[in-house]
């Protein structure tokens, strides 16, 4: 079960900061798997659209992520997992991937090391 975002600006900011410190190998994946999940046309029925993972999507985007700064992928997926607003059953992490997988979970709250509530 998950639930939508509901914080305060503050738990955002330690969201996203939670999603910088994330190694770009990381981001790498979370990136590739938002482009898997973007619908795509359909070429046996045109005019429609095929959702879901799309392997072959995930592999091309991985291997394009390759080149992109962590920065850019940052920025990306903030954009997406805010368009989704998804978080865990209890509002504690936010799903920065389209799936809400473990690994792809930050908190909202931050450690006075800077590391997350995960």
């Amino acid at each position: 079960m998950s639930w939508e975002w509901s914080h305060t600006a503050e738990a955002y900011r330690d969201a996203e900061l939670n999603l910088q410190a994330l190694p770009v190998d990381e981001l790498r994946v979370i990136w590739a798997e938002w482009i898997a999940d973007e619908p795509t046309p359909d070429p046996d029925s045109p005019g429609d659209m095929l959702t879901g993972f799309d392997s072959d999507q995930y592999d091309a985007a991985f291997t394009e992520s390759l080149d992109m700064k962590a920065e850019a992928l940052i920025e990306d997926i903030w954009l997406k997992a805010s368009d989704q607003r998804t978080c865990t059953n209890g509002g504690h992490q936010a799903w920065l991937c389209p799936y809400g997988c473990g690994p792809h979970l930050v908190g909202f709250d931050r450690h006075p090391d800077g590391n997350d509530y995960c």
